[in-house]
């Protein structure tokens, strides 16, 4: 594992459940702050630097289905269809640019676990036409640990990972072949971003090894999606949205820089800004899907 933070991950669902709710902290619930993200370049962020191999374009989706837990069901920014909500700017964006006519079908609940996921798939009613499912999952299933010993976080981690392999395999294997979806199914998956900056500065405290798990985390999350091939594609976040977290004022945190944009609403969601920023991550994803392709 690398040097770095567990939080989004593991407080996924640490504050009034995560992901499915909490209380603002002072001086973070800025939801009218919506400027976009003012750092989109560095390696993980799913921007212009984020480079992978060339793909085949896919078919425009009849369908943008969206499942996951409370960042995708923006259970603290209004809902799923309130303009600031991630995966409503995300769909409005690709129906305009190239399904237009697409469905956005939000599936998504607040507090959802991996466990979770395959009933939301089952939710999903038959449908013609490609589809696109975006998927935001995870971070609730370390939350339990967060204030955990690290030896205790890093058990759960190992089983964790494990229930994670195996959970988004056979999703994505099952719905490859599953006749509600007779014109195929792409996966736009997403890394956790982090709500602490990697720092291990005061109120928070985390150890070293809490923000290392977050980087395991996403590398696991990388690489099921890259055995999965062309079926799916991996919006990235985590580091572009350093510095953005709850040490943005802090000028002793590594990611610190004068002027920065807070992304925080409360302890683990995004505001308005944060949203904004996921959003254009995502975005730039389907770019890669739809146009920036083969």
């Amino acid at each position: 594992m690398r040097g770095t933070l567990l939080i989004t991950w593991l407080l996924g669902a640490a504050t009034a459940a995560a992901c499915g709710g909490g209380d603002a902290a002072p001086g973070n619930d800025d939801d009218d702050d919506t400027s976009g993200p003012d750092d989109n370049t560095r390696p993980d962020a799913g921007g212009p630097a984020d480079a992978e191999p060339a793909r085949a374009c896919k078919p425009a989706p009849e369908r943008i289905i969206v499942v996951g837990d409370s960042i995708t069901a923006c259970s603290v920014v209004g809902g799923p269809n309130d303009a600031a909500c991630v995966s409503k700017q995300l769909a409005d964006y690709v129906i305009a640019e190239y399904a237009p006519g697409a469905s956005y079908e939000n599936h998504a609940v607040g507090g959802a676990e991996l466990v979770d996921l395959e009933d939301q798939l089952a939710g999903i009613p038959a449908g013609d036409g490609p589809a696109l499912i975006v998927a935001y999952l995870g971070g609730n299933n370390l939350a339990p640990y967060i204030f955990a010993s690290d030896n205790a976080a890093l058990e759960a981690w190992e089983q964790i990972q494990g229930e994670m392999r195996q959970t988004w395999t056979s999703a994505i294997a099952a719905l490859a072949d599953d006749p509600r979806f007779p014109d195929g199914v792409t996966w736009l998956m997403n890394t956790q971003y982090s709500p602490f900056d990697e720092c291990t500065a005061s109120p928070y405290n985390l150890s070293a090894v809490k923000h290392e798990i977050i980087r395991d985390y996403n590398d696991t999350l990388v690489s099921i999606a890259n055995d999965a091939g062309d079926a799916a594609i991996i919006a990235r976040h985590y580091e572009g949205y350093l510095g953005h977290g709850h040490h943005v004022g802090v000028a002793d945190c590594p990611h610190y820089a004068p002027g920065t944009t807070p992304f925080m609403r409360d302890t683990i969601h995004a505001n308005a800004a944060g949203n904004a920023f996921l959003a254009a991550n995502m975005q730039a994803a389907a770019d890669r899907l739809y146009r920036d392709c083969e």
